[in-house]
């Protein structure tokens, strides 16, 4: 039986791992991919990427995407209910380190708050006047499923506020919750009974708070599509072809949970599959690995690869530690 210690360390440690693999390929074709590493093991055993601007990429390094996972565990530490976004936002400023590939629209808000620190919430509108309907909430939602993985409309609400600073489109808070929601099932789950079992809280999370979601027929529809592909159990490279692999979240949420699904019980697998079909690699190996992570729990990471993370000031052992403040103070 994996203990919740197990599968919240596994949640932090596994979306980071996943963000490390996923970089050294970011935006690459699969066909590229394919054909200059066999595994995994292949791409982290590269020193560095040479970037088109800027310093080449130090493999083993995180980007923006554990970077801002990270804050929102710390908010969660310090910050006390009802967690305020503003508060949130200023961690994210604070954190802020351009190299580590924030997009543009983000890159912008952070840059900014320091001026517009009073008007905080227009800055989520300043790159995109509807919003950012981007992934980037999403992929940083997990410490939200761990801490509220017993109340799943509580997880709902705060996954929306964790997205409101940078990510205020509807189709972000529903990715962001839609990625809440599947760290939260998977956190709670002791067998899996079946993939349709698993999607049925996730469903039920796109009727909650209609006013802020809005239309939810986009993920609906990629929901279904996930459920048919399973059933014919076609390949994560195949349904990368209906699902998309791009920044959207209503393309890049749905393709790490199919990843998850399709391979529930290799932590391998699913971060393998999720990086080797290309595209937003990154994110969606760092999402896909936060459930996987959260279902099976520590132990299923390889530790070669836990041994690739290279961060000075979040080891593997400090991301661990905030897992484990996180199940003190929240699953009591």
């Amino acid at each position: 039986m994996v203990t919740l210690a197990e599968k919240f360390r596994g949640c932090l440690v596994g979306a980071t791992i996943g963000d490390v693999v996923g970089a050294v390929v970011e935006a690459e074709s699969p066909g590229y991919i394919a054909s200059a590493f066999a595994s995994v093991d292949d791409i982290l055993a590269v020193e560095q990427v040479e970037e088109f601007t800027g310093p080449a990429w130090r493999v083993g390094r995180f980007t923006d995407d554990t970077q801002m996972m990270l804050c929102v565990a710390e908010w969660l530490l310090d910050d006390e209910e009802p967690h305020s976004p503003k508060r949130l936002l200023e961690r994210f400023a604070a954190a802020h380190e351009p190299w580590r590939r924030y997009g543009p629209g983000t890159e912008t808000i952070l840059r900014l708050f320091a001026e517009h620190e009073d008007d905080w919430r227009s800055l989520s509108t300043i790159a995109f006047p509807e919003g950012s309907l981007g992934n980037g909430s999403a992929m940083r939602v997990a410490p939200v499923g761990l801490a509220y993985f017993k109340d799943l409309k509580r997880a709902a609400s705060v996954a929306i506020e964790s997205s409101r600073p940078t990510h205020s489109h509807p189709l972000a808070y529903q990715g962001a919750v839609l990625q809440c929601l599947a760290v939260a099932t998977a956190v709670g789950l002791g067998e899996f009974a079946s993939p349709q079992a698993f999607l049925v809280p996730l469903r039920a999370s796109l009727k909650y708070f209609d006013d802020l979601m809005q239309d939810t027929s986009r993920l609906i529809h990629a929901l279904d599509a996930i459920e048919q592909g399973l059933a014919r159990a076609a390949s994560c490279a195949e349904m990368s072809d209906v699902l998309g692999t791009g920044v959207t979240a209503h393309e890049s949420v749905p393709m790490a949970l199919y990843c998850f699904l399709r391979h529930p019980y290799s932590y391998a697998d699913v971060i393998s599959h999720a990086v080797f079909i290309g595209g937003d690699t990154d994110t969606i190996a760092s999402m896909a690995g936060a459930i996987s992570g959260a279902f099976l729990g520590d132990s299923a990471i390889p530790p070669r690869w836990r041994a690739a993370v290279r961060e000075e000031t979040y080891p593997v052992q400090v991301i661990e530690s905030l897992a484990d403040r996180l199940l003190a103070r929240y699953a009591r």
